[in-house]
């Protein structure tokens, strides 16, 4: 088999990482407080930061939205000079709904809330990026695939709420077999089969609510992963059979576990909040590949341990981190309301003192939003229309690292931005 074909088949599957809500934040208003949400109630972003958030809609919320994220990180070696990193724009359309039933036993107690994101072009976007070259770990095509999540908050007594909660996550699925005449240089069979399965990843959350103006909230999202699989079989007639296993990870997120706080001052709502993110975890995200030779043939001419052969990859090696957000809300009057937040999140990647090359930095995140409120011109909705704004930006401070006598350095921001109009009902 010519090296032209083995290598178009090791490139089938391919590898990316994350959710857009966890790095860039789901609704305006969370974008705009910095992500600071688990402590928050009343906000169609509480299926994701929060589900037992949801309890305190007494009517039926809609949202549709547009984000995106522009990225100006940078990569500078000695030898290369500086080049901008291949970190693309993240555009997307973000929507919500909560519905809150009805009847004597169900009313103020049950909440439904739905949201999910749908990037401009592709589903997914699924991308490999071999260990060996300088890449940034946390950015490069996670903003890029399809987000759904779908929560249930319940009122057990006054002041206590639960919520559970999934992500769905997808899973591929290949199978791949060719058939080849080798006298004649043509091929017997062709047959190729993908699924793309979805795999529900729970959540889980608390609110406290000891007064009016108090809120404690901890929340629990589980790790999620694409796992991808395309095992291929090349059916080389008399000589035997060549297997080609790829498979792997993607799309990988830690655990985390939230706890907020929110005291609310007249108009003036703070939010405290600490996540734990558990990046000991983190598989290796670069492609497992195995080829296994079987026949007589091959195996006569030493063959199968010449063509036997199977990557082996190390572990990532990266670290847990404590990330802190604080957030101002300020409600004006019934048109505006005004916001600000921000966070701090310590690297997450060891120094690249071997093969691989992810890079991380020590990151803050700067974010502020607006809503305003005003009536439909067109007098289509009898009540006011709500206009949510919000953008940030995340700066990953200079960072330097020196390989075999060459120095590197590393850094640059990431802007993003959201509007999404609400209406209730």
């Amino acid at each position: 088999m010519k090296p032209r074909l083995l290598a178009a088949l090791l490139s089938v599957a391919a590898a990316a990482r994350a959710n857009p809500f966890e790095l860039y934040g789901f609704t305006p208003r969370a974008t705009g407080m910095g992500g600071a949400m688990t402590a928050v109630g009343e906000d169609l972003g509480a299926s994701f930061y929060n589900p037992a958030a949801l309890l305190g809609h007494t009517r039926t919320e809609l949202g549709l939205g547009f984000a995106d994220t522009i990225s100006n990180l940078w990569i500078h070696r000695a030898r290369d000079g500086t080049a901008a990193s291949q970190v693309e724009r993240a555009p997307r359309f973000e929507g919500g709904v909560i519905f809150p039933l009805g009847g004597n036993l169900l009313k103020d107690r049950v909440v439904i809330g739905i949201g999910g994101g749908h990037p401009i072009g592709s589903l997914v976007r699924v991308q490999t990026v071999d260990e060996a070259h300088p890449q940034f770990y946390m950015y490069q095509s996670k903003a890029q695939r399809f987000a759904l999540d779908a929560a249930v908050g319940v009122r057990i007594v006054e002041g206590l709420s639960l919520g559970v909660g999934v992500q769905v996550i997808a899973e591929q699925i290949g199978r791949v077999n060719f058939a080849l005449d080798l006298a004649s240089r043509q091929f017997r069979a062709r047959d190729i089969t993908v699924d793309l399965n979805t795999v529900p990843t729970p959540t889980a959350g608390i609110l406290i609510e000891p007064s009016d103006r108090i809120k404690i909230g901890f929340s629990w999202r589980k790790e999620a992963q694409l796992y991808y699989a395309q095992p291929t079989s090349i059916d080389l007639g008399d000589l035997g059979t060549l297997r080609l296993d790829v498979d792997g990870l993607a799309q990988y997120w830690p655990h985390v576990f939230s706890l907020g706080v929110s005291i609310k001052v007249e108009r003036l709502l703070i939010a405290m909040q600490a996540d734990y993110l558990l990046w000991s975890n983190a598989p290796n995200d670069q492609v497992h590949v195995k080829v296994t030779p079987s026949g007589n043939v091959l195996q006569a001419l030493g063959l199968d341990a010449l063509l036997s052969m199977e990557s082996a990859d190390a572990r990532m090696g990266f670290s847990n981190v404590l990330v802190p957000h604080l957030a101002l809300e300020y409600v004006f009057g019934a048109a505006l309301t005004l916001r600000a937040g921000g966070w701090v999140r310590p690297s997450v990647v060891p120094d690249q003192s071997g093969i691989s090359n992810y890079l991380d930095n020590f990151s803050e995140c700067l974010a502020a939003g607006a809503t305003v409120s005003f009536s439909d011109p067109l007098e289509v909705f009898t009540d006011p229309v709500h206009l949510d704004l919000g953008g940030q930006v995340i700066i990953a401070n200079p960072r330097s690292d020196r390989k075999q006598a060459a120095e590197a350095r590393w850094g640059g921001t990431l802007f993003s931005f959201s509007a999404m109009l609400r209406y209730l009902y």
